[in-house]
């Protein structure tokens, strides 16, 4: 009988260890080891021009339905943690723009944004354009390209340099609107 006990002692200290990377108190990745029987991880994902999703680095299994903010693979037995951290890329700024109604033009916002981009993905904040319905919303509050198509049908148009769609850059999209205003008139 202590042979078995003594056995059973030995195979359950013997047991594959899982590890993913988690945040320690000081903010920083670092290997963990994973409850019995968890053997996925899971971390955040990156998004362009929005940034870094709010899931968490650690053991277990992502969410139902939560493909875009949530990544999950399979850890290896006595193995390196297969979460590896995510790059967070470089940062620029665009503004977000609304439509005033009393002034009955758009009005880009009084701080810019910050934007989140990989590290060769291009600079590219956008706006309305010139025909732009007053509804219109930009994509990922200015930042980024503007959404397919929108270019060609002039309700969005784009620029590629930080902080390129404030309310000047704004002015040259909505002057020559209004000269083809007043020309119907």
């Amino acid at each position: 009988m202590k042979f078995i006990l003594l056995l059973a002692a030995v195979i359950y200290s013997c047991q594959a260890a899982y590890k993913c990377n988690a945040l320690n108190s000081e903010g920083a990745l670092a290997e963990s080891t994973c409850a019995d029987g968890v053997t996925t991880c899971t971390s955040p994902v990156f998004a362009e021009y929005t940034g870094m999703s709010s899931q968490e680095y650690g053991c277990g299994t992502c969410p139902a339905d939560s493909g875009a903010t949530c990544a999950q693979c399979d850890g290896v037995e006595d193995g390196d943690p297969c979460n590896t951290e995510v790059a967070a890329g470089k940062t620029f700024k665009c503004f977000s723009h609304t439509y005033d109604s009393e002034a009955t033009a758009w009005k880009a916002s009084e701080e810019a944004g910050t934007c989140h981009a990989l590290t060769d993905t291009a600079v590219i904040c956008n706006m309305p354009g010139a025909s732009a319905a007053t509804d219109y919303t930009s994509p990922n509050d200015g930042c980024g390209p503007c959404a397919d198509g929108a270019v060609d049908a002039a309700t969005c148009a784009q620029c590629d340099s930080d902080s390129c769609n404030s309310a000047a850059a704004l002015s040259f999209f909505i002057v020559p609107l209004l000269a083809a205003l007043f020309n119907l008139m």
